[in-house]
């Protein structure tokens, strides 16, 4: 078995049996490709490790240069992990651990103090994570509500307006000021966010102080990204989404307290403690997560990884 980067890996199509089994995901590398030219967290460093054996690839571990702001108020890069996955019939022989520890010599390379994941600790990855150094850092709260059922409503003026990512980022600016973790954006950033997760100007309500993104399933809405100067106007978004749902409205990656108490107020179940969490590995003793970071850690759903 050989240990290559993604860019080193001639055959990338050998990479759709892995992501469809692991994610449900019909990997397309021209699509991917398009993806890595507009997304900075990708297209600066290597994209991934693969773990090869003749032309079929075992195993994936995906790497992102993540932009963090610190205490200090001071841009810093780390290192991010994505899409890690073994091929059916060849679990449990040490692949994603291989895979994962030369990750680990990458960011060492790189001068990183530390890397960050996505995850669940319901699934079995989570353990295998703390053995290699993991803990948590960022627990992600839901936010779920089922409506009465009502007509569907027409589609307002408001939804019809252009997408102004130029505004949307000013208030977002202001939002996070006083907040760390991944919150360093600009204009280059949103448009890779309105590209990667198809961002339209219908799916989004922009208020003076203000912007709710969402994404309508049928009769339901799922909340992405809920960005508010105060709980008045976190107030207001929410009741523009709920108009907007007929049936379910709800939330992931729900990490401002504030918002959360809005959606309680609104008579949202709120999962404090959700399925998702976000794991640090530190690489040095010179500082701490917490030191680093303090208790301001933000990021939401739109930064997932």
């Amino acid at each position: 078995m050989r240990i290559l980067t993604y860019q080193e890996l001639e055959a990338k199509d050998a990479l759709l049996p892995l992501m469809e089994q692991a994610f449900g995901w019909p990997f397309d590398p021209a699509e991917f490709e398009k993806t890595i030219k507009v997304d900075a967290r990708l297209r600066d460093g290597c994209v991934g490790f693969c773990a090869v054996d003749k032309r079929k690839v075992l195993g994936y571990a995906g790497i992102m240069e993540l932009t963090t702001r610190t205490v200090n108020d001071t841009a810093r890069k780390e290192g991010g992990i994505y899409g890690v996955a073994t091929l059916p019939g060849h679990t449990r022989q040490g692949i994603c651990t291989a895979l994962l520890e030369r990750a680990h010599a990458y960011f060492r390379e790189k001068g990183y103090r530390f890397a960050f994941l996505t995850t669940s600790p319901t699934i079995v990855a989570h353990a295998l994570y703390e053995r290699l150094g993991y803990s948590d850092a960022l627990s992600f709260s839901g936010v779920y509500k089922i409506k009465e059922r009502v007509k569907k409503q027409g589609v307002s003026q408001r939804e019809k307006a252009r997408l102004d990512l130029d505004r949307m980022l000013e208030i977002y600016r202001d939002y996070v000021k006083n907040r760390t973790g991944l919150v360093v954006r600009d204009k280059k950033y949103m448009q890779m966010l309105a590209k990667t997760h198809e961002i339209a100007a219908r799916e989004c309500i922009l208020d003076e102080r203000g912007y709710v993104v969402f994404k309508r399933d049928k009769k339901q809405v799922r909340i992405r990204e809920l960005v508010a100067h105060d709980q008045g106007e976190m107030n207001k978004l929410i009741g523009l989404v709920e108009e907007r749902a007929q049936t379910v409205v709800y939330g992931k990656a729900i990490v401002d307290p504030a918002l959360r108490r809005v959606f309680a107020s609104r008579g949202f179940t709120v999962l404090e403690n959700g399925h998702g969490v976000l794991m640090v590995k530190e690489f040095t003793r010179d500082i701490t997560f917490n030191e680093a970071y303090g208790n301001r850690f933000f990021m939401s759903a739109l930064d997932y990884f």
